[in-house]
Order: C-alpha cells, then structure tokens, then sequence
C-alpha cells in the first residue's frame, strides 16, 4: 500500500499533456535524483502526487512536455512595512479595496487561510520549497488581514 509520509525523493514538476492538458504534481526520482533518468527508464508509468495529494500513474506516452516547476521563493521579508506599496499591499493580497465592506474582506481573508492552511498539505508529501512557499504566504495573507483591520 502506498504511503504518501514516507521520505521519498520527489519533484514538483510542470507537465503538457497531448490532449494540451497542463498537469502540475509532484514526481517520485529514481535514485540517482535526476528527472532525465525517469524519463528514459524502461518503465512505461511514472506515480506522481496531484496537489489534493492523491496519487495517480500517467503513461509515459501522454506527455509532450514535462520541466520542474520553479515555485516562488518562500524568502520574501515579512516584516516589510506596509508603506513599502511595491513589495506589500495588504488590499492586493486578499483580492479586496479599500472600499470593500468588512464582512467581504473577512470573507475573502478566511476563504484564503482555507487555501494556504498548513493543515490542508499536512498529509501531502510536497517539496520543502511548496512547504515554505505555503507558509510564506499565509503570513503575508494574516499580515495583510491584520494591516487591512487595523485601517478601519
């Protein structure tokens, strides 16, 4: 039976299929690392993790395009002041304006902690770099609700 918390070498990768289909998910390595080597290995399936976390095989022969998928950087400054518009506005992060009535803007605050909820990845086997990606952003999410709330 598979188990989706063992320690296994993953990759989180950006695929095409021939349907035009884009598939992003996270791939299991073969031991040396590499995604070359499971691409030109016998094998005829590969497993891979969508991002409910549920594991499915793709035929090898349903992929036009496949590259590791470069997630933003987890290492933004979260004690950058809101002052600061080009790097944080508090508005743009929860999808709202100055306008929106409060109950919207929590709203739209809750409906994105649902998203970017650690508890949401607890039981999918991500790469470290999604993991803090994910962090990352529900910080920003909170520092932006707490920014919004306090203007009001």
């Amino acid at each position: 039976m598979y188990d989706s918390s063992a320690n296994i070498n993953r990759v989180l990768v950006s695929m095409q299929l021939i349907d035009g289909t884009s598939v992003m998910a996270g791939v299991r390595l073969p031991l040396s690392g590499k995604l070359g080597d499971l691409l030109n290995n016998n094998e005829h399936f590969f497993d891979a993790l969508g991002s409910e976390g549920e594991q499915f095989y793709l035929a090898k022969s349903q992929v036009r395009r496949i590259a590791p998928a470069n997630p933003p950087k987890a290492g933004l400054n979260m004690n950058r002041r809101a002052s600061d518009k080009a790097a944080f506005n508090p508005y743009n992060i929860l999808g709202v304006t100055k306008e929106t009535p409060s109950d919207d803007v929590r709203k739209s605050y809750l409906d994105l902690v649902k998203t970017y909820h650690p508890d949401k990845f607890a039981n999918v086997d991500l790469p470290k770099e999604m993991r803090e990606y994910v962090a990352s952003m529900l910080a920003r999410i909170n520092l932006a609700y707490e920014h919004v709330t306090a203007a009001r």
